[in-house]
């Protein structure tokens, strides 16, 4: 099956896997404190890598998904929204700050559900929170594993390092987060920091991309069409950044997925954490009304446990 269908279809399939549960009232949603342009800044005057563009304006559409969302398609500007954390609740913030990858099979990005929802409530107990609006492959091509995301993945963990004076932020405590297809993103980042998947571009491009730690929610395309195993491409290491990985057993995306990269980390006796819920399908995010409702519960312990001596 062509991969770009098979990422719509399996988006589709999220979809219909959590419709049939009654809507849930949307989580509390602010509008981002600053928006940050990934190629747009400095002295570098905004080419994109490759000389990547797409055609026509970039598009945002309301679905009836999960009682409404907001996505977003045809993206040719990459930008951060930056969430600035509660002052009240700083102190247990402690600098960290998580970089939010929403899922959408790489087709749209579930901007509320899967992005500001996520990075409203992070904000909230005291983290440093960006949302990711990542370039997605362009319609009627192929452009390869989804290169254009990973650049600006990369080229988002460098520029939020880089500004990590004025934002205070621990520049050693920045994670990523991904959902879905984001999940599948967060991931690429992860195990792929060594290799820039560009050639530098300015000073920021000198900063690591090196996520501190990664958060997987029911992440997408890890393991090999037909395989239990992970796909041979996404190597994890000794070096490979801490996890926490949620999934439903209920999910159209199988559940082998977190589970052989939670074996492969602890292969590696790097720390994870991993969670299995018994139903709640796909594409929820904080809306859930079945068992994965408790997710946010659970990454909000482990994230206080993020950078404290072992």
């Amino acid at each position: 099956m062509n991969r770009l269908f098979r990422n719509t279809f399996v988006f589709l399939l999220g979809f219909m896997a959590t419709v049939s549960a009654a809507p849930p009232d949307a989580p509390a949603n602010r509008e981002p404190d600053k928006v940050i342009h990934l190629w747009r800044e400095g002295d570098w005057k905004g080419e994109l890598p490759d000389g990547w563009k797409t055609e026509g304006a970039e598009i945002n559409e309301p679905t009836g998904h999960m009682g409404g969302i907001i996505t977003v398609k045809n993206i040719s500007d990459p930008v951060l929204s930056y969430f600035a954390p509660d002052k009240a609740k700083t102190a247990e913030g402690k600098g960290k700050g998580i970089i939010i990858c929403p899922g959408g099979g790489y087709n749209i990005l579930a901007w509320d559900l899967e992005g500001t929802e996520i990075a409203t409530w992070l904000s909230g107990l005291g983290y440093h929170a960006w949302v990711l609006k990542y370039r997605l492959p362009r319609p009627g091509t192929q452009d390869v594993r989804h290169l254009a995301a990973l650049q600006d993945a990369q080229r988002a963990l460098s520029l939020v390092r880089s500004q990590a004076k004025e934002t205070g932020l621990n520049p050693d405590q920045l994670g990523i987060m991904g959902f879905s297809a984001g999940g599948h993103l967060a991931a690429m980042a992860s195990l792929k920091y060594n290799e820039r998947s560009y050639t530098a571009k300015d000073a920021i491009d000198a900063v690591s991309c090196r996520p501190s730690f990664t958060v997987l929610i029911y992440a997408a395309y890890l393991v090999k069409d037909n395989d239990s195993k992970m796909d041979p491409e996404y190597v994890i290491n000794a070096s490979t950044p801490p996890a926490f990985l949620s999934h439903a057993a209920d999910d159209p995306i199988p559940c082998r997925t977190p589970i052989e990269y939670f074996l492969a980390l602890k292969k590696n006796n790097i720390p994870a954490e991993l969670h299995i819920w018994p139903d709640g399908g796909h594409g929820y995010g904080l809306r859930s009304t079945l068992s994965p409702k408790a997710w946010p519960d659970r990454l909000a312990d482990w994230l206080t446990r993020q950078g404290e001596a072992k």
